[in-house]
């Protein structure tokens, strides 16, 4: 009898142990996965061209609804503070990036080019930088001799605003502060012109 006692109190404990071993690995896998979803990271970077779909701004609630696009204030690199209502009746292009994103960094020189061409227009070029400090952001456009408007959001809360989740990520405004188009991915100067050619 005591043979039988004994043998059954070894098998509770094993059970014991493996259920507690099971549940603790869960709880760690879990804990992994959000981690991963808390911030934009060096990690969440798109080179492939496509359209996002995220939240919001998925193309097909564009396409069937009026999305206003979140109002911000950012710092562009003189000091001064830039609101997103600043511009309304314009036609924007706000594109969100990082010094350390590869994608970003190849697609900038068509941002460039894009900037030069349509100055004197329209429409307003913002790019809002994620993440980097006032002086890696000011180096970076120095180095490249960029001239086009660039904004810092140093603790990522408007890209949060936008939900946007990989970079880069572009929206394409209308005049009446409609979010039409949005962009992840690398793209070409040829690929803006025709997101902003179907701007209203």
């Amino acid at each position: 009898m005591k043979k039988i006692i004994k043998l059954i109190l070894l098998i509770l404990i094993i059970i014991s142990l493996y259920t507690m071993y099971n549940y603790t690995k869960s709880n760690k896998n879990a804990n992994n996965t959000n981690n991963n979803n808390l911030s934009i990271n060096k990690n969440n970077t798109s080179s492939n061209s496509k359209n996002t779909s995220i939240n919001f701004n998925d193309k097909n609630t564009l396409e069937n609804y009026k999305i206003k696009a979140p109002d911000f204030k950012l710092s562009d690199l003189s000091g001064k503070e830039i609101s997103l209502n600043d511009y309304k009746g314009k036609k924007i292009f706000l594109n969100f990036w990082a010094s350390w994103c590869g994608p970003c960094q190849k697609e900038m020189p068509d941002i460039q080019k894009l900037y030069e061409e349509t100055k004197n227009s329209n429409l307003i070029i913002l790019a809002v930088n994620l993440g980097d400090d006032k002086y890696t952001v000011e180096k970076f456009i120095e180095n490249n001799k960029y001239t086009f408007p660039v904004l810092i959001n140093e603790d990522t809360s408007v890209a949060d605003k936008y939900n946007v989740v990989s970079i880069p990520t572009s929206f394409f405004i209308d005049e009446n502060g409609n979010i039409v188009y949005t962009h992840t991915g690398l793209m070409t100067i040829e690929d803006m012109k025709i997101y902003i050619d179907k701007l209203k």
